[in-house]
């Protein structure tokens, strides 16, 4: 894959260059009234004590406390498949394609293109975090693997200057050889904005966002009988079914958004408890490319051979969107608290538009919903959020609704409850596919249905929570045996339960997550387990004179037997396969973690079953193994830099102290 030295020099530069510029602007001046020679008196600097915190660019008025920083589960779990409720099935190497093995319906409202399978890496303006501390802040995390080219890269940035404005930076990078052949990921996620506040009734947020998404695809494997043998040289020898290996998958979108809220009613100072009335406008430019290419097919040929092979030279297919989108509400809140609206009542509109390059076609279209939210969040024991779309114009029949209920028992627990109903129209891809400029379907599917409810109870006193989930779908839509779209006559549910159990002897912790679901159409259109469960069994305390905290132990799961899905990567899509069942395999890896202050650092040896049976290999999806055994080790580091002058340090003048306002209001510590 082509090398890009701009992204891959990146980081350095913002080190280096957060590094060399904060200092300078966190440097107190000298007013002009003080001579050369005086002597300026010692002045003891505030310390900031609050607790992190951050707000999203939607709703500034709430804030948000930023994540834990022990060594603990999701820390350890590098791998974003690996770090929902219940894995999601890839490929076999670390930012591959995935797909939910615990069925999900996602919230989807419009016209979409129907590509999902790399969600989980990339970023979005929306959930660009803005902290409201008055010291910079910075948190890495750099994992390695076996070689240089298995290495995953996060790094958030954050700075408040002078006058209130606030700069946020979050950067990902993934780049995984893999142990097969061609089967290389390298991702690149980047989000970075400005808040900027204007007096005390307008403040904006201005956000760009890049995601690229590289995948070489080399079909899975053709035999996994070669592994174990006296003549098999490893991984890397095993043939597989893009023998070719041009076979490559590259995905783009950049986003440029401003998001303005301008409060009519209402001041910016909390401590007043008057209701606010306020306009939030968010205009977004959002640019993406879908390509995948096969180039002077020879190998590859039989891979592709039926209604995808449309031209033996070679097979490209390009999906390019421009996307428009605004949106326009007003709001009414009060807020009690700094950060803690008691109530929000919103209602607005959103227009996007939309002009599609499909090879050969173009096309252009609008989408238009009315929208509206209510949340009454009165105390941590009390909170309810509701929020709707309805379809207007072309689409007229649409809508999506979504509900949230928790209420608070105290030292009896936590109930929660959740709903969601949904009618969309199918994805892009269902719809149409063109493969080298020439059609391969064409369909005209009904709106897909869904409905979903669950509810929950949680004891944190006991490490307990146990969820049950309903799902019910009509319309439903999936990719059949010969990777072509289909869609089912009668309804498809799904029943789900989930029971957590965090039990703790001591020092030693035992954390269990066991998920089961049914279906009635399990063995036709959803192949996913029937059961799962995760295990964790290890040992946490503080050791080194209470200086360090150390986790050491083991991390288990397994699942039911299933019939994995394969993956088509000239669409992206995973489809239904006969082929093999892949049966229970026990999937254990042994870590050990610590963290000294802020600094945090993990050693895994995943799959240690592969130590003892090399001929038995995992399947998530058909023909993709899951890796043999491998060293695995990361570290993190957040830093947290005063911008207020130390001790000793020459005083500022009024207005360059590192807090937000600069405009005669009273100034607030968050």
């Amino acid at each position: 894959m082509r090398k890009s030295c701009f992204w891959r020099l990146l980081p350095a530069l913002l080190l280096i260059a957060g590094t060399t510029w904060m200092p300078l602007f966190a440097q107190p001046t000298v007013p002009s009234s003080v001579p050369p020679t005086a002597t300026p008196r010692p002045v003891a600097a505030p310390v900031d004590t609050t607790p992190l915190a951050y707000t999203l660019p939607q709703s500034p008025e709430r804030l948000e406390p930023e994540d834990d920083t022990l060594p603990n589960y999701h820390f350890r779990i590098y791998n974003p498949a690996r770090q929902q409720r219940v894995d999601y099935g890839n490929l076999g190497n670390l930012g591959s394609a995935v797909r939910p093995l615990f069925f999900e319906t996602m919230p989807r409202r419009g016209f979409d293109v129907g590509v999902h399978t790399f969600d989980l890496y990339n970023l979005r303006p929306d959930d660009l975090r803005f902290y409201r501390n008055a010291r910079s802040y910075s948190d890495v995390f750099f994992s390695q693997g076996q070689t240089q080219q298995d290495g995953m890269l996060q790094a958030r940035l954050a700075r408040t200057f002078a006058g209130g404005t606030t700069f946020s930076m979050d950067y990902r990078t993934i780049n995984n050889l893999g142990q097969f052949r061609s089967q290389r990921t390298k991702h690149l996620a980047l989000a970075f904005g400005v808040w900027v506040p204007l007096g005390k009734r307008y403040e904006g947020f201005l956000i760009f966002a890049k995601n690229i998404n590289r995948q070489q695809d080399n079909g899975g494997i053709v035999t996994d009988t070669v592994f174990g043998g006296d003549q098999f040289q490893g991984p890397i020898a095993a043939p597989i079914r893009l023998p070719d290996a041009r076979a490559t998958t590259r995905l783009a979108d950049q986003t440029l958004q401003l998001t303005q809220h301008l409060r009519f009613l209402g001041g910016s100072d909390s401590s007043s408890h008057r209701r606010a009335l306020r306009a939030t406008h968010t205009f977004a430019w959002q640019q993406q490319q879908f390509k995948f290419y096969d180039q002077d097919l020879q190998g590859d040929a039989a891979f592709f051979a039926g209604p995808f092979l449309t031209d033996t030279r070679g097979l490209r297919h390009f999906i390019d969107l421009d996307r428009i989108d605004n949106s326009l509400g007003l709001s009414t809140f009060k807020e009690k608290q700094a950060g803690r609206p008691s109530d929000v009542l919103t209602v607005g509109v959103m227009h996007s538009y939309f002009h599609l390059r499909q090879e050969p076609r173009d096309s252009a279209f609008s989408n238009l919903f009315l929208t509206g939210k209510l949340a009454i969040t009165p105390s941590d024991k009390f909170a309810f959020v509701a929020q709707g779309a309805l379809g207007v114009l072309s689409n007229l029949g649409e809508y999506q609704l979504r509900g949230d209920l928790t209420l608070g028992l105290g030292r009896v627990g936590v109930l929660r409850g959740s709903l969601l109903s949904q009618r969309y129209p199918s994805g892009l891809l269902f719809n149409q596919l063109y493969v080298s400029k020439r059609q391969v379907w064409q369909n005209n599917f009904e709106k897909p249905v869904e409905n979903t409810i669950s509810g929950a109870y949680a004891l944190p006193l006991i490490g307990f929570e146990v969820m049950g989930r309903a799902h019910f779908v009509s319309n439903y839509l999936y990719y059949d045996q010969n990777a072509l779209p289909q869609q089912t006559t009668a309804p498809v549910q799904v029943a789900q339960l989930l029971v957590t159990e965090n039990l703790r002897f001591g020092r030693f912790h035992f954390d269990n997550t066991v998920a089961l679901q049914q279906s009635n159409r399990l063995d036709e259109v959803l192949r996913l387990p029937q059961w799962f469960s995760r295990n964790s069994l290890y040992y946490a305390g503080r050791i080194f004179k209470k200086r360090m905290y150390l986790t050491i132990g083991a991390d288990f799961r397994i699942n039911s037997e299933f019939r994995p899905d394969a993956y088509q990567p000239l669409s992206w899509q995973f489809h239904l396969q006969d082929s093999f069942t892949q049966k229970p395999y026990p999937a254990l890896d042994v870590f050990a973690a610590f963290k000294v202050q802020s600094f945090r650092f993990f050693f895994r040896y995943e799959n240690v079953a592969s130590l003892v049976d090399k001929t038995r290999v995992y399947y998530q999806t058909a023909y993709h193994p899951q890796p043999f055994g491998a060293i695995r080790l990361g570290i993190a580091w957040r830093f947290m830099d005063s911008n207020l002058p130390e001790v000793g340090a020459t005083p500022a003048p009024p207005g360059v102290d590192g807090t937000r306002p600069t405009d005669g209001a009273p100034r607030q510590r968050f």
